[in-house]
């Protein structure tokens, strides 16, 4: 994981972006999850919308023959908007749309399971729960000691603090002596860990963590006082204070974008279909469909070339 940082100026644009995913994803006033953090199945198959795609000879290769006429079970985080959330009793988002596009091109089906525990995730996959999950997981050395990756797109991690706050981030070090809240299980945490020894460094008190089962109750500890910041993906906090009306004002800085991934299980046949899939997806236009149908197009890969499997800590940045 990067400890680098970045200052960028358009990141207002990023909440209007996130305006626009919603009118063109057909979407208003996303609901947040309340299903308290149990785990539920969400209909009988794919969650999303069919992308009219038919199953690719060079990626079907490639799924192994246990997996053929068969569904695979697949972990959704559902508290995380845009990238997965609940609306209407179903799983909508990011996530969501890319399980079904990759299902189709892979010619298998995916039992799509709406869990309101991020940190349940990759112990369901360890554990054999799950055979996949598609719930934005940042690429870690520390997770690819557990699990493997396929990558999808790089995202930074923004900050907000309650409106009417006077505090402003436009550096690392302006978190310190401030308490953040973010989302158990997260990477966020090691960011954070990782902006403590510039604090250090510069003589300044250290952030205080705080950690929260779901994003709803992330948002909740800024918005009663219990914590003076929240962090999280950049793109889910412009749709969160551009779509839900929350109390939140963005701020200018962000970490350097860390790559999301679907998480397989270590050393899973799954993966080179699985990575396969996905770089089909870059090249027939549906990746960058389902970007720009959210709002966040700016973070697309160029090349299928870009998609990698990651299987060692080493591969982390």
């Amino acid at each position: 994981m990067s400890r680098k940082t970045a200052f960028r100026n358009p990141i207002a644009a990023l909440a209007l972006a996130a305006v626009s995913g919603l009118v063109l994803a057909g979407c208003a006033d996303p609901e947040p999850a309340t299903n308290g953090g149990k785990t539920e199945s969400v209909g009988s198959g794919p969650a999303a919308s069919t992308w009219g795609l038919k199953p690719v000879d060079s990626v079907v290769s490639l799924v192994p023959a246990e997996y053929k006429g068969k569904s695979i079970t697949n972990a959704i985080y559902n508290d995380f908007p845009p990238e997965e959330f609940l609306k209407g009793g179903k799983l909508v988002g990011i996530q969501p749309d890319f399980a079904q596009a990759i299902s189709e091109v892979m010619g298998v089906k995916f039992n799509n399971q709406s869990v309101g525990s991020f940190d349940s995730l990759i112990p369901g996959i360890v554990s054999g729960r799950y055979q996949i999950s598609t719930a934005d997981f940042g690429v870690t050395k520390d997770r690819l000691k557990q699990i493997d990756f396929v990558t999808q797109f790089p995202i930074g991690t923004g900050f907000a603090v309650k409106t009417g706050n006077d505090i402003k981030i436009n550096k690392a070090t302006d978190l310190c002596g401030h308490s953040v809240s973010v989302v158990a299980g997260t990477y966020y945490i090691d960011q954070l860990k990782g902006a403590n020894k510039e604090c250090a460094a510069a003589g300044l008190k250290d952030i205080t963590l705080k950690t929260y089962p779901t994003d709803g109750a992330r948002v909740l500890a800024v918005t009663n006082g219990r914590a003076e910041i929240t962090g999280t993906n950049e793109d889910a906090m412009a749709y969160a204070i551009a779509s839900q009306n929350v109390p939140l004002a963005l701020q200018k800085f962000v970490y350097e974008p860390v790559e999301q991934a679907i998480v397989i299980p270590k050393g899973s046949k799954l993966g080179p279909a699985v990575a396969a899939a996905v770089k089909e997806l870059v090249d027939n236009g549906t990746y960058a469909k389902i970007l720009k149908k959210w709002g966040v197009e700016h973070v697309a890969y160029d090349s299928p070339d870009q998609v990698k499997l990651l299987t060692d800590p080493s591969q982390a940045s």
